[in-house]
């Protein structure tokens, strides 16, 4: 399956106010509501409209005011910093009733403020003021140069009970921007939907994740954020950090362990009127360690959609396909199970993976409230996108360039290997048929072996048995007695074989067709990793002709960082190609080992049976089958339900008669019929022999 597109963000915490807080000053209205209420312009005649400000949940109420006329008016405004244009990345349905606004993917939309909290933004989308979340959203202003602005005539002022005087504005400061920056910034890629831009590759490479202080910091500040309490939020942890080597390749911290999805188990809540299934998790470790935790394949999606905006540059597994007819159909559930297991422990045995947070969380958690709890953080974690590229370490100088023709050969053997994947799965689908049509035909010989020698349903007036159950017409004929014995042993190994077949297919073809299956689509599979390494790519050489086209040799500080955070990305893509190499070496040993292993095992139970039966025929085994009395055979009672397939032989008689008739008919196609009547001979010793009869006589031989 191809990777997917990034996943939809969680929709940000709900802004809200406690009613307990009473405002002195004129905000009557905002303090009798229970949600925040958003700006509404007072003076529509205006070019630029005065808001309201939105109250903020502070321990005293706080307003802002933009001092943009000299008026008597005592109402706190919001300030009037010029809107920048985004463009929505997903679908989002807002709740008019929070004021929240809905848009689909690729609207335009007019950001009056942004991070005005918690995630959330103020914006228009056709006239329409109301909140939207930033994670929805992708800024497309960026494509030109930040101007070198001030915020001007820009004040705030605390509304409080004891009247604080009102502090200093607030000016960005106009840091110049120099030539190779300036010229990047309005090199951004037009494709704001890239893999190279939504996960955050282009913006670390640009910014390094960070930047000078600009509109957003401005807004921040007017709003009164608590820095050091974000700080506090965003401590980074040890799991948050990686490490890359020589090579490049990541640096293991923790060792591999094994997964094991097992038992599943169908429940029901709510008085039977929602149903579920949910599968045991065990973690086992090479100390003998193990944990078992339940999880629903709802709680595998969260998971899986977590890790993609966590380590959206690293390739994440892709999960079994939802079903809603027969999900809780045995064969169903079983294939989800194998899949399951097949994904968490792709993740375990992934170098970084592996040691993360919410890996972490999802084997040990066994608390309903406590995964609730931690659902939260993980949720609004902050470590994800560009700030990924940030906590990456590894050696200086790692890599040559991006080293392009490497990664090149990478990009030719996943299109090629794609190409090809298909004749391997249209083999192992076709294996499997042909070790189901063996299981058929063993099968169905072992009951018509059976039906002969019981003469099962022969019919009235016909007879195949005599007093003593051998297939004879002689009573008491002991030679007949061994020989039915022996059969009907044959018959019942015949059907033990088929049986082995049959299980054979249903555990290891299966799984050899959904081993293959999971490298069908290589080249989807790392799309994001080869556009975020080719878009990298892009931006180093654009650094180099830039700095060939300046007319100043000296060095550039921008330049050098610049081509720092590119070679960071340059690591971790190519790290990750050197794990895809050697997962796909382990696999494909794996997948190849097993199937020769299964194989040996399937044929050496066939020969073991097969001997089994054929000893039966000798002696003194064969000689002493009459002493005990023939019984019944257990698979006799399931002749009945096989349904024979009769297919006459045709003789020979039977083709000679036809000839005469294809004669008779090609004899009356012009000269054609008189050549095959007058056909020639040539014997080995060259004489020719003239015979009047036909090829078709030739060849039965009655010429």
């Amino acid at each position: 399956m191809s990777k997917p597109r990034p996943a939809v963000p969680p929709k940000p915490a709900r802004l809200s106010i406690n009613n307990s807080r009473k405002s002195e000053q004129n905000h009557d209205s905002l303090t009798n509501t229970r949600e925040l209420e958003l700006p509404i312009c007072d003076s529509p005649k205006t070019e630029s409209p005065v808001c309201s400000s939105p109250k903020t949940p502070t321990n005293e109420e706080e307003t802002i005011a933009i001092n943009t006329n000299k008026s008597n008016d005592e109402h706190l405004v919001s300030p009037t910093l010029s809107g920048r244009q985004a463009r929505a990345l997903y679908d989002f349905e807002g709740i008019p009733s929070y004021r929240e606004l809905s848009f689909r993917a690729g609207d335009v939309l007019t950001i009056l403020k942004q991070q005005l909290a918690e995630g959330w933004s103020l914006g228009q989308k056709d006239g329409i003021t109301g909140l939207i979340p930033e994670a929805y959203i992708t800024y497309i202003n960026d494509f030109t140069e930040l101007p070198n602005a001030t915020v001007e005539n820009t004040s705030y002022q605390l509304s409080s009970s004891n009247n604080s005087p009102l502090p200093t504005p607030i000016t960005m400061p106009a840091t110049p921007l120099t030539g190779t920056y300036n010229s990047l910034l309005r090199g951004r890629q037009l494709n704001r939907f890239s893999w190279f831009v939504t996960l955050g590759a282009e913006e670390f490479i640009l910014n390094g994740g960070g930047g000078g202080l600009n509109e957003i910091d401005v807004t921040s500040r007017l709003q009164g954020v608590n820095e050091n309490e974000e700080e506090e939020n965003d401590e980074i942890t040890e799991s948050d950090k990686h490490y890359i080597q020589s090579g490049p390749s990541w640096r293991e911290k923790t060792p591999p362990f094994k997964v094991m999805v097992h038992s599943p188990e169908r429940r029901v809540k709510l008085g039977g009127m929602q149903e579920y299934t949910v599968f045991h998790v065990t973690s086992m470790f090479s100390e003998g360690a193990q944990v078992t935790v339940e999880r629903r394949f709802s709680q595998f999606e969260w998971l899986h959609d977590r890790l993609s905006v966590k380590f959206g540059p690293l390739v994440i597994p892709p999960l079994p396909e939802k079903q809603y007819s027969g999900r809780f159909n045995g064969e169903f559930i079983e294939k989800r199970r194998r899949a399951l297991e097949s994904f968490i422990n792709r993740l375990a045995r992934h170098p970084v993976l592996r040691y993360s947070d919410l890996l972490t969380h999802f084997l040990s958690c066994e608390d309903d409230s406590e995964w609730r709890k931690r659902e939260k953080l993980f949720d609004s974690d902050k470590i994800t996108g560009q700030a990924f590229f940030k906590h990456v370490y590894h050696p200086e100088f790692n890599i040559d360039e991006g080293d392009i023709e490497a990664f090149e050969r990478f990009q030719a053997f996943t299109r090629g290997m794609e190409k090809l994947m298909p004749y391997v799965n249209e083999a192992s689908t076709a294996h499997k048929d042909s070790m189901n049509e063996s299981q058929r035909q063993y099968r169905r010989i072992g009951f018509d072996l059976l039906r002969l020698v019981t003469g099962h349903n022969v019919g009235d007036g016909n007879e195949c048995i005599n007093e003593e159950g051998a297939w004879c017409w002689r009573d008491g004929c002991q030679s007949c007695q061994n020989l039915t014995k022996a059969i009907q042993a044959t018959a019942e190994s015949m059907q033990t074989i088929a049986d082995l077949y049959d299980l054979y297919t249903k555990d290891e073809c299966i799984t050899l067709i959904e081993n293959f299956k999971e490298y069908s689509y290589p080249v989807s599979n790392y799309e994001a990793l080869v556009d975020t390494h080719m878009g990298t790519y892009k931006k180093f050489k654009e650094v180099a002709i830039t700095e060939n086209d300046e007319a100043s040799k000296t060095e550039n500080p921008d330049s050098e960082e610049i081509r720092s955070r590119c070679e960071t990305v340059f690591n971790v893509t190519l790290a990750e190609v050197d794990r895809i190499h050697d997962e796909r070496v382990t696999d494909f040993k794996d997948i190849t080992k097993k199937f020769l292993d299964g194989q040996i095992e399937l044929y050496e139970k066939i020969l073991e049976e097969l001997r089994q039966a054929r000893s039966n025929f000798d002696d003194p085994h064969y000689s002493s089958l009459s002493q005990t009395p023939i019984s019944s055979s257990r698979y006799e009672a399931l002749i009945d339900e096989q349904r024979p397939i009769l297919s006459r032989p045709v003789s020979v008689a039977s083709v000679g008669s036809m000839s005469s008739v294809v004669g008779g008919v090609v004899d009356g196609v012009g000269s054609m019929g008189s050549f095959l009547l007058k056909k020639t001979a040539r014997t080995s010793l060259g004489r020719v022999t003239s015979t009047s009869s036909s090829m078709f006589d030739i060849w039965w031989g009655r010429s």
